[in-house]
């Protein structure tokens, strides 16, 4: 009988720890790679998993044609004078006019 009792026990830890897998894997499906640009990743219409640290907002400089590499390097730009410590770019605008400077926890 103790056996059987141990035999339930284990099937519960098992079904439970591939109940949690699949669980992860749901969440995983948002995953991605993401892209650098002189040394800062770029996140658009996105946010780091891993827990970051803000350290303040940008805003474009001047654009002429508006097109989003024009705006990203203006970006990058003010960033990279205003928060040198940054280590990522946070786009929190679709028109890609404004963006947050964030430096990643260790």
């Amino acid at each position: 009988m103790k056996t059987n009792i141990k035999t339930k026990i284990v099937t519960g830890i098992i079904a439970i720890a591939v109940l949690a897998m699949s669980f992860k894997m749901a969440i995983d499906r948002g995953a991605a790679t993401v892209d650098q640009k002189e040394g800062y990743h770029i996140f658009i219409l996105s946010k780091p998993t891993t827990p970051y640290e803000y350290m303040g907002s940008v805003k474009k400089g001047v654009a002429w044609s508006g097109k989003p590499e024009e705006m990203l390097n203006s970006i990058i730009k003010k960033v990279k004078k205003d928060y040198p410590k940054a280590d990522a770019i946070i786009f929190t605008t679709i028109d890609m006019d404004k963006a947050d400077a964030v430096k990643f926890k260790e």
